[in-house]
């Protein structure tokens, strides 16, 4: 049985893509309304990036994928 935490976690993730970048060695996570766009702007605003996928999983479990938050917590 799921606890409330992990339904939020699950929540969050779910509006997010992950991607990972071999030539870079970095993740990111690109929330799904910008996904189309991502591919043709690899420096898109809103894509959270780095070298780890839990770190972008804290991250977005934080700020509860607030945009706001993300910027904050990112700079």
């Amino acid at each position: 049985m799921k606890n409330n935490n992990e339904e939020i976690t699950n929540e969050i993730l779910y509006d997010y893509v992950f991607h990972f970048n071999p030539h870079l060695g970095t993740w990111a996570a690109i929330p799904r309304s910008l996904y189309s766009e991502y591919w043709n702007d690899f420096t898109l605003e809103g894509v959270i990036r780095s070298s780890k996928y839990e770190t972008l999983i804290s991250i977005l479990c934080k700020t509860k994928g607030d945009s706001t938050k993300i910027k904050e917590l990112v700079k």
